[in-house]
């Protein structure tokens, strides 16, 4: 199940139609070319294109879609921050997300739901119905109100689910459980002394969300990957658990262990592999690592004995939250990006494509999961394998919620534009001049680009305008 999922169909179709004009806006485009893509009438098109007119009148209102009188479609403002904001439009006004949605956060049934469904009795059950049908493709149920199945597993798919489609621009959970995470998240910065970028506070948010809104109604974890060691943090987190959801000491343990493995895999807080506990995941890690270093020693010369520690230090990090969290990525999937790639740094994704392709299936939960290791394996390797560049500085906050890897290869990628002067920033300071992201966040004081992943021609040329403009400021 993935988001666009739990869209109503006319309103699928129509992101759809955008995310192709999105794709083709530096192109000619018309309403014939439309018409002929997506095999449907002339009519259908126009009306669809009225309609996300009509959209973007509640979220920007200089974007704006006109069709010429020669036919030619021309695009205003249509940018990939607007298309997220249109599927979130979208999205939350959708009777399939708001059944799902509050099986979440409040686990009340259709009958409940009723009086603020846009729906009749008939239909709600319907959409529950095709929900289930959804669900099932992820192993999950609906059980006396009730989204059951592994806990690890479903906290895991929630977590995709949500982080993907609010990105920064809004928080769906209740008051509440909003309030507890931002005392945590406060909490752990001051007890471990850490800054966290825009991308990770958010994820870490949406973790924390989802964590305290299973833990609320009594949804635990059997599992443990972590030994925690006494610490300032695991007593609030033990205090704030009990007063706040009256876990039992056992419960208490097994979630704040849950809790200090997301820390740990996302590198927020960085702990020792005696940390991790001796499990399945934990050697299939290590011989994944292992093997796939021996492909790389056989093509690569004049490793050092502390460039080997790193690259095993960081390939167990990648193997370790593949392993345990299933994560899936939901760009990179165009033969178009992957060509990319192949041109641009052939050595490296001829050897990660092969090995990743080597390994068994059964790893694997589905091919967006692959996808997304592919992906891992080729921004760590080519960040962390020197390579000589020109490093010339302007300010510019490089944020991608892709993860660390990610965005030093676009760091890397930006000190190849020889006449700017470009200054890389983990976080946004008083210096920023733009924030670059794939991760929309509303109310920067910043200019503000989002690019796909990887970026695209089109994405390049905006940043060289956009690096004007702000040269010229």
């Amino acid at each position: 199940m993935v988001p666009n999922d739990l869209l109503v169909d006319t309103d699928r179709y129509q992101l759809y139609i955008l995310q192709t004009l999105e794709i083709r806006k530096s192109v000619f485009c018309s309403v014939d070319y439309l018409c002929q893509f997506l095999d449907i009438s002339k009519y259908k098109v126009e009306r669809n294109l009225e309609a996300l007119q009509d959209s973007f009148l509640q979220i920007d209102e200089t974007a704006s879609i006109r069709i010429e009188p020669t036919g030619e479609i021309t695009l205003e403002g249509i940018s990939n921050l607007l298309l997220k904001k249109v599927r979130l439009l979208f999205l939350e006004r959708s009777p399939y997300y708001q059944i799902f949605h509050n099986l979440i956060t409040y686990e009340i049934g259709i009958e409940s739901q009723l009086e603020f469904l846009p729906v009749s009795r008939s239909n709600a059950y319907k959409y529950q119905k095709e929900i289930k049908i959804l669900l099932d493709e992820e192993k999950l149920n609906i059980t006396r109100n009730k989204i059951t199945g592994s806990e690890f597993q479903l906290r895991n798919f929630l977590f995709n689910f949500y982080y993907e489609v609010f990105n920064g621009i809004r928080n769906p959970f209740t008051t509440e459980i909003k309030a507890i995470s931002n005392r945590v998240i406060e909490f752990l910065k001051q007890s471990h002394n850490v800054t966290i970028s825009k991308t990770v506070e958010y994820k870490l948010m949406f973790f924390i969300n989802i964590w305290l809104t299973r833990v609320k109604y009594t949804h635990f974890i059997n599992e443990s990957y972590m030994q925690v060691q006494e610490s300032n943090l695991k007593e609030y987190l033990e205090r704030l658990l009990k007063e706040n959801f009256s876990l039992s000491q056992q419960d208490c343990e097994k979630e704040i262990a849950y809790f200090y493995l997301f820390l740990g895999l996302e590198e927020i807080v960085l702990f020792s592999d005696d940390d991790y506990q001796v499990s399945e995941s934990e050697n299939t890690a290590k011989e994944i690592t292992t093997n796939f270093l021996h492909q790389l020693v056989k093509q690569m010369h004049n490793i050092s004995p502390e460039q080997y520690q790193l690259l095993v230090d960081g390939l167990m990090r990648i193997n370790r939250r593949w392993l345990v969290y299933h994560f899936r990525e939901s760009s990179f999937i165009h033969k178009i990006q992957n060509k990319y790639f192949q041109e641009v740094n052939p050595q490296f994704e001829k050897l990660v494509r092969t090995y990743i392709e080597s390994l068994d299936e059964h790893l694997f939960n589905s091919n967006q999961e692959k996808n997304k290791l592919y992906y891992d394996y080729l921004f760590f390797l080519i960040t962390k394998i020197p390579v000589e560049q020109l490093e010339v500085p302007i300010y510019v906050c490089i944020d991608f919620s892709h993860g660390k890897s990610y965005n030093e290869y676009i760091k890397m990628m930006l000190y190849t534009l020889k006449s700017m002067h470009i200054v890389y920033e983990e976080n946004i300071s008083s210096k920023t001049q733009l924030y670059l992201s794939d991760f929309a966040i509303d109310k920067l004081k910043c200019e503000q680009m989002i690019w796909k992943r990887p970026p695209t021609p089109d994405d390049w040329e905006e940043f060289g305008q956009l690096m004007l403009q702000v040269k010229g400021n």
